[in-house]
């Protein structure tokens, strides 16, 4: 599983990035998309062949030993039910959550909305943990295949469904189609088999932006030094537009890799709008209350800090000039599950504590052409231990960034940002990490939005 989530996230960041990225618009009329009924019986069997699939990979070709599953296995696990797991970071944290999304993708390529395609991820998450493995099934895979399947797997779906929907020459075609097949290889093949779209998609801007550059590490305890790396970042929509009605009509997505560490993959961040309120008027009104739901992957020299979470936020847009806005947004954080690093109690592959908490997030960025000039992004998390030393987590991340025009579409940029952790353990020595972080690169900002064919 491991390979696979690299190699994908790895076809995701470059399949995209072209494709998201191009100077014209991608617009199919709204007639064009199909209205056929959900299927259950596709959803269902597809859930069923991506279990089978995996499993069958496991057993007879890695020949792992917990795959060699049966019906005795299958009552012992019933029989004892849900424990904690000790598997690594990027396992438990990245792998199981792109397993959900791919549940999710079955039911939501199945003619099923947001809502009614999460059982779809309850029941593939459950189905694996009982029947697939001769190990007891794990709580924290179950929940992080669960909403970090249906986090990733909206954003996925949406950003499939615009690669597939575009026009233009036979290179261009294959290459938005082999793009949406390397971000949702699920949607896509459930896609072909009910041979017309998913039903019930709108017209949201999708703005899209790539950097590559150099970052150090100053102060890190493990990884530090130089290295390169490059981000994809989307904007789909905003909170702020009339038409973001429906779950995920406004997110935000961050991918960023480092092909020269040994932790290639160091950040995902993905923030979903499920609900919103304008307080007053209609059209663009600059102030929203908004349900959002996080999924948050960082895996950093000094601090690997995963998450999952939801918000209440408060936003606000005080538009500058035709062109240029301030955005401000504050969240009040509840946070059901999250792995964060730990010194103490650790096991062979484990080197993190499970805890529950909450916390706030606050950003507030300068937009010019819908591209963050200034932006600043905090975070402060504080975490109870469920599983692993006992003790509390207090964890500060902030980022402040900037960029400026050079030639055209191309933008010299650079940041600075500072991560904090304070861990108090009960029996054991308490542990207090600073790490500070500065980049330099470069960054292609497309000049016009795609158009995104929303359900």
């Amino acid at each position: 599983m491991r390979l696979s989530v690299l190699r994908h996230t790895t076809a995701f960041f470059l399949t995209v990035s072209a494709p998201l990225g191009s100077r014209a618009s991608a617009q199919v009329p709204n007639a064009s998309i199909g209205t056929l009924r959900p299927s259950a019986w596709q959803a269902g069997a597809g859930v069923v062949a991506i279990n089978g699939l995996t499993w069958a990979y496991n057993r007879y070709v890695q020949h792992w030993h917990w795959a060699n599953v049966g019906t005795r296995t299958w009552w012992v696990n019933i029989r004892q039910g849900f424990t904690w797991d000790d598997d690594a970071f990027m396992d438990n944290q990245l792998a199981h959550p792109y397993h959900g999304s791919l549940y999710f993708n079955s039911a939501r390529a199945s003619g099923y909305d947001f809502w009614h395609s999460t059982p779809y991820v309850l029941a593939g998450s459950l189905t694996w943990e009982l029947f697939t493995e001769s190990v007891r099934p794990s709580l924290n895979d179950l929940i992080n295949t669960t909403l970090g399947g249906i986090a990733l797997g909206e954003v996925t779906f949406r950003l499939s469904s615009l690669l597939a929907g575009g026009s233009g020459s036979r290179a261009m075609v294959f290459g938005r189609a082999l793009g949406a097949f390397g971000v949702s290889p699920v949607a896509r093949a459930q896609g072909l088999l009910r041979r017309r779209s998913s039903p019930g998609f709108g017209q949201e801007p999708v703005w899209s932006w790539i950097a590559v550059g150099r970052q150090r590490e100053i102060g890190a305890r493990r990884g530090g030094g130089e290295e390169g790396f490059g981000r994809v970042t989307l904007q789909y929509g905003s909170p702020f537009q009339e038409q973001a009605i429906k779950p995920y009509d406004a997110f935000r997505f961050e991918l960023q890799i480092n092909p020269e560490a040994t932790r290639v993959i160091t950040h995902i961040a993905a923030s979903g709008l499920l609900a919103r309120v304008r307080l007053n008027g209609s059209g663009q009104n600059p102030f929203v209350l908004g349900l959002f739901q996080h999924y948050d992957y960082d895996d950093l020299p000094l601090v690997r800090l995963s998450s999952q979470s939801l918000s209440g936020a408060f936003q606000y847009q005080l538009p500058l000039a035709a062109r240029t806005a301030l955005e401000f947004g504050m969240h009040l954080e509840c946070v059901p599950l999250a792995a964060v690093s730990s010194e103490h109690g650790l096991r062979v592959r484990r080197d993190y504590d499970y805890g529950l908490g909450g916390g706030g997030r606050l950003t507030v960025s300068a937009r010019h052409d819908n591209h963050d000039v200034v932006r600043l992004d905090s975070r402060l998390i504080w975490l109870r231990t469920l599983y692993g030393a006992d003790g509390k987590h207090l964890v500060l991340e902030t980022r402040v960034s900037g960029s400026v025009p050079i030639a055209g579409p191309i933008h010299v940029g650079g940041d600075f940002g500072i991560t904090m952790r304070q861990s108090y353990y009960r029996g054991d020595p308490h542990v207090s990490q600073q790490a500070k972080q500065a980049r330099l690169f470069l960054i292609w900002f497309p000049s016009r939005p795609t158009r995104a064919e929303n359900s």
